[in-house]
């Protein structure tokens, strides 16, 4: 692979924004802030500024990033999750200076820059390649797994990291489980119940992928129940068209009151559903990657 290496001013923002720890949103306003001060210095490609121009070193920028997702680890071993999160992030932009293109607006801010500098290209091998995936796929399954441990989980964007992870390694069960987690906690009970099940193939024997799709299998049962229950009264409390229709009133009125007790019994699961939302796996579904 092929991706555009970076002058001075590119590394020394890359070290700026590694000290902040921050998410994708918060890395595109400094990486950007930095192209906006360089701008006012012209192009790079001439006079003094031209010779700083190289090409990183991608072992290097592996090896850096092998360190922090390391640090990340350990700060998730200590429970100290923002900690992690930053280390996590840190590990990424690294690996992000061996992309070209990329997703997110971190990777928008770091391939403008890119483009200012007048970098030299850098090749990275076929290992390489194979080695930053997987790097970017286990600090994307930590962040999840971080965003997990919060009091107020963000499902949205653990269920974005887990499809992160899957676009490099699709047969993960770890990013299964917790996407699933993720849409079964955002009440997409169908989109849950298919990412429980590819985990299931994956890790047949984990009690914790089992005990989710019981989990979405009955959200889904009174989710059916309560729609069925609305409907039903609905038609019910319509008013009668004649004196004779009357006479079947109090039926009626006793079937509304029993469709009002299912989804007021719906109503009652969902909220015990709530004291699921803080679950520490004891099987390692929560562990960090290596």
């Amino acid at each position: 692979a092929v991706s555009t290496g970076w002058t001075f001013e590119v590394q020394l923002a890359l070290m700026v924004m590694a000290s902040s720890g921050g998410d994708d949103d918060s890395t595109y306003a400094q990486l950007s802030a930095t192209v906006n001060g360089l701008s006012d210095m012209g192009p790079s490609s001439s006079g003094a500024t031209a010779s700083r121009i190289q090409a990183v070193d991608p072992e290097e920028m592996i090896s850096k990033a092998q360190v922090h997702k390391e640090k990340g680890n350990e700060l998730y071993k200590l429970k100290k999750y923002k900690g992690a999160i930053g280390q996590y992030h840190r590990a990424l932009l690294y690996l992000k200076t061996l992309h070209q293109s990329g997703a997110g607006s971190a990777a928008l801010a770091v391939q403008q820059l890119a483009a200012f500098s007048g970098a030299e290209e850098t090749s990275t091998t076929t290992e390489q390649d194979a080695i930053i995936a997987e790097l970017e796929a286990n600090c994307y399954n930590n962040l999840a797994a971080c965003l997990l441990q919060e009091p107020e989980v963000k499902y949205a964007k653990v269920s974005s990291y887990c499809a992160q992870v899957l676009e490099r390694k699709p047969g993960n069960s770890k990013a299964l489980y917790r996407y699933g987690l993720a849409l079964y906690h955002s009440k997409d009970y169908d989109g849950a119940l298919g990412k429980l099940h590819q985990a299931l193939q994956q890790s047949p024997s984990d009690p914790n992928v089992k005990r989710y799709i019981k989990l979405t299998q009955e959200a889904l049962s009174r989710q059916v129940q309560r729609q069925k229950a609305l409907y039903k009264g609905m038609f019910d409390s319509s008013t009668p068209a004649s004196g004779d229709a009357q006479v079947g009133t109090g039926a009626a009125g006793g079937e509304k009151q029993q469709a009002d007790s299912v989804v007021a019994d719906a109503e009652e699961d969902d909220r015990k559903e709530e004291g699921d939302r803080n679950v520490t796996d004891s099987n390692g579904n929560n562990n960090a990657d290596a």
